[in-house]
């Protein structure tokens, strides 16, 4: 019996590391705890993110930022959202702000605690963080239902 219970006991403990493992491994899109913004698919994700849908259904407009260049999130994002490197981002946005498209490219932020930071103090400030990195100073929008650390959840940092 001690076993069967010392057994029960390694299978639920090491299902909880893995399931810490996945949410450290996926990208949260954060947002103000104020905002309306709870869920969005992945294809109005990239509207938002790409600045082509600029308004919430609140009429807020969104504040978008861009986690510092090299850092795994960003690239994440670029890959997963943007299906964009680097040198294609800049040009996107440049081309964006130059034909009216966009006011600015997103803002550039450094770290978790400074993308929490912003998305708290900007009414429509969206960013995204590790899923680990996400805590209650912030709203985690599900993206296609989910939330990081669900089975199924699309945005992973690789």
């Amino acid at each position: 019996m001690k076993k069967l219970i010392l057994i029960a006991l390694v299978a639920v403990l090491g299902f909880g590391a893995v399931r810490a493992q996945d949410k450290n491994a996926d990208l949260a899109i954060i947002v103000g705890k104020a905002s309306a913004l709870d869920s969005v698919t992945t294809a109005e994700l990239t509207k938002i993110l790409r600045a082509e849908k600029a308004k919430g259904a609140d009429g807020v407009k969104f504040t978008l930022s861009m986690r510092e260049a090299g850092s795994p999130e960003r690239a994440a994002i670029l890959s997963s959202v943007y299906s964009m490197n680097e040198a294609e981002f800049a040009k996107f946005f440049l081309q964006a702000t130059f034909t009216g498209a966009v006011q600015s490219a997103p803002r550039q932020i450094s770290g978790a605690a400074g993308a929490k930071q912003f998305v708290s103090g900007t009414p429509g400030g969206i960013c995204y963080v590790r899923g680990s990195d996400a805590d209650d100073s912030v709203k985690v929008v599900k993206v296609d239902g989910k939330l990081p650390g669900e089975a199924g959840y699309p945005l992973k940092i690789k």
